[in-house]
């Protein structure tokens, strides 16, 4: 166990007054958390007020920045050496996320994983998953499935050496590389999690399409950088 562990959770949120007081209940019976803080990313709905019934801090930004900036600007109000990623729609399933904390709490791994079962209905054709596995085995030579998952622990030390987190929706690609590239263990944790999984709409491929852009865009910068 390490010594003197404090650990922190950090829930970016937007739009997600519907989702995030039952994400954040959940969340309180994790025991080993010391604090709780959620990044509310200029929401234009009641997410800042519903989150401070049942948050520690409440960090509400003028606009929206994206989850790589939100992430960022919790990590800088967080007092924990461990810190918790959570989504804010995991709703009672981030009750399960102890189990991330685990083995970093032990130094079996620098960052833990969350991998979720099968999507529970069809959603895109797997080309943004695809190119954020193939990028991590591309630039790092190791093949993990979860690479797109929000839900991590990950030591600060990890983090500070991995260097910055505002990358938008590449943000856990990147952070997956540079942990890597750094020699840090990383193992992935299977978890019978869900959250939101948007459809074969609109909207959906609208998501899908800023997300693959982001996480080409993130893959790129990596891969111009020395490993």
């Amino acid at each position: 166990m390490r010594k003197q562990s404090v650990v922190s959770a950090v829930v970016p949120a937007y739009n997600e007054e519907k989702r995030i007081e039952r994400t954040l209940k959940a969340l309180r019976r994790v025991k080993e958390l010391d604090e709780i803080i959620v990044v509310d990313d200029g929401s234009t709905d009641a997410t800042a007020q519903v989150a401070r019934r049942n948050a520690d801090s409440v960090v509400q930004l003028p606009r929206n920045i994206g989850k790589g900036g939100a992430l960022s600007q919790g990590m800088s109000y967080a007092a924990g050496n461990i810190i918790l990623f959570v989504d804010a729609d995991l709703m009672e399933h981030a009750k399960l996320c102890g189990a991330l904390l685990s083995p970093v709490l032990k130094q079996e791994a620098d960052m833990t994983i969350a991998r979720f079962p099968a999507a529970r209905k069809k959603g895109g054709f797997g080309l943004v998953k695809g190119l954020a596995r193939n990028g991590v085995r591309w630039l790092t030579g190791y093949h993990l499935e979860a690479v797109l998952s929000g839900q991590r622990a990950v030591t600060r030390e990890l983090i500070k050496e991995a260097g910055d987190l505002s990358s938008g929706f590449g943000v856990e690609v990147g952070m997956t590389v540079r942990a890597l590239r750094c020699g840090y263990q990383v193992k992935e944790i299977p978890l019978p999690m869900s959250h939101r999984e948007t459809g074969r709409n609109w909207q959906g491929f609208t998501h899908r399409g800023k997300q693959f852009l982001s996480i080409l865009k993130t893959l790129f910068r990596l891969w111009r950088q020395p490993a």
